[in-house]
């Protein structure tokens, strides 16, 4: 078969498009043809070799993490041969290739109706969305949110699955087009922060989300740049708010949280972190069900994934797209 091969660390010129064995499913695996392998930003960061220590896969490696397609080999598990699925993997699921293994208690059967590409690109960003909204901050209608990169693959997902909670959002954006396409995504407000970075700016965005929520600040903020941002995302906050971490985008930064913490600490913050791996391998009936209602939602045509396909050959093109920040929603590699 066909895959993307990683031999060695470095660009995107180090992710090659070669033959390789099929692989054969052991026991309680599934062999699936793969429709869809969306490209995440954990495939960057191996593809470049900076994963924290003891995380880091052996080489070669192929990449992936999620998908979609249909089981060519059931294996002798009650799934049958021709079954559409989707399902979230761990690092080593090797989704960038023609044919994937999947534990078969891993996958989320889909109707024979389904988009595979449209189902295949998401596992990762609406599990991670519909996990912080309904699981890790718990949100309540009529309630203000605040979504960084909000025309991405989770910050579209959350824009979506925000206004089916009866959530108002307000998004952040660094381009006039992501803010367009945040809109055009169900967002209620929208802002290009870097038009407030310049010299002729005459307030900023935290003066606007201000007069949006009355001067009462947002109850929730999902934040995947994290950095210094924590001080801003304090300011923005509103009594007994909630801040949700779930990515570092921007490195750690050099705020001192703890003193950024004690100057709203009458606001009584909560700050909490959402990485989905933690849940995954300690609490994995709360992802199946987490999944399970998200397809739901998709056959209902409640949500609309946003999402961009690329040949599997031209990996190294969809990593330089997702480096360069030139993506909206989801890209997704197709074989």
């Amino acid at each position: 078969m066909k895959a993307i091969l990683l031999t060695q660390t470095g660009n995107s010129e180090k992710l090659n498009y070669t033959e390789v064995s099929t692989p054969s499913p052991s026991s309680s695996q599934v062999l699936i043809k793969v429709a869809a392998a969306p490209v995440n930003f954990i495939d960057t960061i191996i593809r470049e070799g900076n994963m924290p220590p003891g995380m880091m896969p052996e080489l070669p490696f192929i990449s992936g993490v999620e998908g979609s397609g249909t089981i060519v080999d059931s294996n002798g598990t009650n799934l049958r041969n021709g079954q559409k699925v989707a399902f979230l993997g761990p690092i080593g699921a090797a989704t960038y290739a023609e044919y994937a293994l999947v534990d078969a208690d891993k996958l989320v059967v889909l109707d024979e109706a389904t988009d595979l590409i449209a189902a295949g690109s998401m596992p990762v960003t609406y599990f991670t969305a519909y996990h912080m909204i309904h699981n890790v901050a718990r949100v309540e209608p009529n309630k203000f949110a605040l979504v960084y990169a909000a025309s991405g693959g989770v910050g579209t997902a959350l824009l979506q699955l925000l206004k089916l909670a009866g959530v108002k959002t307000i998004a952040l954006e660094r381009r006039d087009s992501k803010v367009e396409q945040a809109l055009k995504m169900g967002a209620d407000y929208a802002f290009n922060i870097s038009a407030f970075n310049t010299s002729a700016a005459s307030k900023d965005w935290l003066t606007e989300v201000k007069k949006i929520t009355n001067n009462q600040g947002v109850n929730y903020i999902f934040n995947p740049v994290a950095g210094d941002t924590i001080s801003q995302d304090l300011e923005a906050l509103a009594t007994l708010g909630h801040i949700v971490i779930f990515g570092f985008l921007a490195g750690v930064g050099e705020t001192n949280m703890q003193a950024e913490v004690v100057k709203h600490f009458s606001k009584s913050p909560t700050i909490s972190y959402s990485e989905i791996y933690a849940t995954y391998f300690n609490n994995y009936d709360l992802v199946a069900s987490s999944l399970e209602k998200v397809y739901a939602l998709l056959a209902e045509q409640k949500i609309q994934p946003l999402y961009t396909t690329i040949p599997l050959a031209e990996a190294a093109k969809a990593h330089d797209l997702l480096e360069n920040g030139k993506v909206l929603g989801k890209l997704v590699l197709t074989p």
